[in-house]
C-alpha cells in the first residue's frame, strides 16, 4: 500500500515536472518566436531604409548623369566652336608679335616712310590691331555664354579660357609689369617712374620721354570697347570679323589718324582709338611696357598651343610658354646686332640688352603665376 502511495507520488512529481518543463519550453519558444519576428520586422524596416536610400541614390546619379550630359552637349555645342577660333586667332596674334620683333630687328619700325606702322599705307597697322584684338573678342564672347554653361565638365576648356582671360588682363596690366613683383624696368637717366598723362599728348613727346610719359596700355572699359568693335551678328550668333571683313567695315579709314570718316567706320575707328594711340609709332625701345604686354600675351597664346597640341601637365606647358629656348628668344629679339633696331637719335644710354632680357623674365613670369593661380583655383 505504502509503495502504491509512493509510486504515485513520483508520478504526480514527473507529470508536474514535465509540465513545467513544457510550460517553460512554450514561453520560451514565445519569447524566441517575439524576438525572432521583432529583429525580422527591424530587418524588412533596414532593407526598405537601404532601398529607399539606394533608389534615391540612383535618382540623384542618374539626375546628375543627365545633366552632365545635356550640359556637356551644350558646353560642346556653344563653346568647341569658338574654342578653335580662339586657338586660330592667337596663333595669328603670336606670330603678329614676334613679326613685330623681326620688323624692329630689320629696320622696319625706324623712323622714315619705310616703316611698317607710320608709312603711307594703312594696312599693316590694321592688321596689327586686327590680330591683338581677335583672341580678346573670342574670349569676350566665350565668357558671355558662362551664366549659360558649366565649364568645370571640361578641365581643358576651362585652363583654355582662363589663359583667355590673362591675356586679356595682359592688355591692361601697364601698371602692373612695372611693379616691384617684375624685374625692374629702369625709364630714364633720372629715375623717371610710369606716369603717363590721360589724354595722349600733342605734339608727341620726344622718343626717349616716351618711355614713361606714353600709355602704354589700356583700361578695361577701352579694352570692352575695342572688342565689341570687331564683334558682328551672324544670323542669331554673334562672331569676330574676319580681316577681311574689318578692312570693308573700315571702308578705307586709318586708325592712326583722327579725322572722322562717318557712317559705320566712325564708331569703329572711334572704339578702337585708344589701342590705335598706344600701338602709334610703336617701338619697343619707345614703349617698353607695351613691349613686356605683348611678350606677356605672346605666353599665354603660346601655352594655349602647347594644350591644343594635347600638354596637359603644367610644368610642360610652363616650359612651352616660356622664353627660355635660344630658338624662342631669337623669334622674340627685337634687338639682333642693334645697326637698324636701335634709334640713332637715342641720346640717353640704355641698356637695351639688359632691358629685352627683363621683358623675357617679365613674361615668364607672368604666364608662370597665371598657370600656378589657375592650379591653385581649380584643383582636379
Amino acid at each position: 500500500m505504502a509503495g502504491d502511495v509512493q509510486s504515485a507520488w513520483i508520478a504526480a512529481g514527473a507529470s508536474i515536472a514535465v509540465s513545467l518543463v513544457s510550460l517553460g519550453t512554450a514561453i520560451w519558444t514565445n519569447i524566441r518566436a517575439e524576438r525572432t519576428q521583432r529583429d525580422q520586422d527591424a530587418t524588412a524596416l533596414e532593407l526598405e531604409k537601404l532601398k529607399s536610400r539606394l533608389g534615391a541614390e540612383n535618382d540623384a546619379a542618374k539626375a546628375k548623369r543627365d545633366y552632365e550630359y545635356e550640359a556637356r552637349k551644350r558646353l560642346y555645342s556653344e563653346l568647341y566652336p569658338l574654342a578653335y577660333q580662339l586657338h586660330q586667332a592667337a596663333l595669328h596674334a603670336q606670330h603678329r608679335i614676334a613679326n613685330l620683333a623681326l620688323a624692329t630687328r630689320d629696320g622696319y619700325l625706324a623712323a622714315g616712310q619705310d616703316n611698317w606702322l607710320t608709312g603711307r599705307d594703312p594696312y599693316y597697322f590694321n592688321s596689327v590691331v586686327h590680330n591683338l584684338i581677335a583672341p580678346l573678342a573670342i574670349y569676350e564672347l566665350m565668357t558671355r555664354k558662362l551664366t549659360l554653361l558649366d565649364l568645370t565638365l571640361d578641365r581643358d576648356l576651362h585652363c583654355l579660357h582662363f589663359i583667355a582671360g590673362r591675356s586679356y588682363e595682359a592688355m591692361r596690366s601697364d601698371f602692373n609689369l612695372v611693379d616691384p613683383r617684375y624685374p625692374q624696368l629702369v625709364f630714364g637717366p633720372s629715375d623717371q617712374r610710369y606716369a603717363p598723362p590721360e589724354v595722349r599728348p600733342s605734339p608727341a613727346p620726344r622718343e626717349q620721354e616716351q618711355r614713361w610719359m606714353w600709355r602704354q596700355g589700356l583700361y578695361s572699359g577701352q579694352i570692352s570697347q575695342a572688342v565689341d568693335a570687331l564683334v558682328v551678328a551672324d544670323g542669331t550668333t554673334k562672331r569676330v570679323m574676319t580681316y577681311a571683313e574689318f578692312a570693308k567695315a573700315l571702308q578705307g579709314a586709318d586708325l592712326r589718324t583722327a579725322d572722322d570718316p562717318g557712317g559705320p567706320a566712325s564708331a569703329i575707328k572711334q572704339a578702337l582709338r585708344p589701342l590705335a594711340d598706344v600701338l602709334y609709332d610703336f617701338h619697343p625701345a619707345r614703349r617698353p611696357v607695351t613691349w613686356r604686354i605683348l611678350l606677356a600675351q605672346a605666353a599665354c597664346y603660346r601655352a594655349m598651343a602647347a594644350m591644343e597640341s594635347g600638354v596637359s601637365k603644367r610644368d610642360s606647358i610652363l616650359s612651352a610658354a616660356r622664353y627660355a629656348e635660344p630658338a624662342d628668344r631669337k623669334t622674340f629679339d627685337w634687338i639682333g646686332d642693334g645697326t637698324r633696331s636701335i634709334p640713332p637719335t637715342w641720346h640717353e644710354p640704355v641698356d637695351f640688352a639688359a632691358e629685352q632680357k627683363s621683358a623675357w623674365a617679365a613674361a615668364d613670369l607672368f604666364i608662370e603665376s597665371a598657370l600656378k593661380d589657375y592650379a591653385g583655383r581649380h584643383k582636379p
